[in-house]
């Protein structure tokens, strides 16, 4: 099993940290905790550098898009409850929808 040097995970968020190793150096996980151990598939990952579904803004670097959950139960990760959307129709969307709640 290899570690991961701190980034970003496939959908934007955080890697999740996985603790220490053999070697007291810290290690990550290739996922954030929502998408944790490849919930999310391959082909959801492979949309993000798609334009976004709500407003059609087109992104220069994946980092710019988000995978946003519909209904807002982030542990819900079938692909039908799942969307890309620019971080700024997301962060509308969470805003509007309560969705943090």
């Amino acid at each position: 099993m290899s570690s991961y040097v701190k980034g970003l995970c496939a959908c934007g968020n955080k890697q999740e940290s996985k603790g220490i190793n053999y070697l007291g150096k810290k290690t990550y996980s290739k996922y954030c905790s929502t998408c944790k151990r490849g919930k999310i598939q391959k082909n959801n990952l492979l949309k993000i550098d798609k334009s976004c579904e709500k407003c059609g803004f087109v992104p220069i670097h994946p980092s710019q898009m988000d995978i946003d959950h519909i209904d807002g139960n982030h542990r819900n990760n079938d692909s039908s409850n799942l969307q890309v959307l620019c971080a700024n129709c997301h962060r509308l969307k969470t805003y509007k929808n309560k969705d943090w709640k």
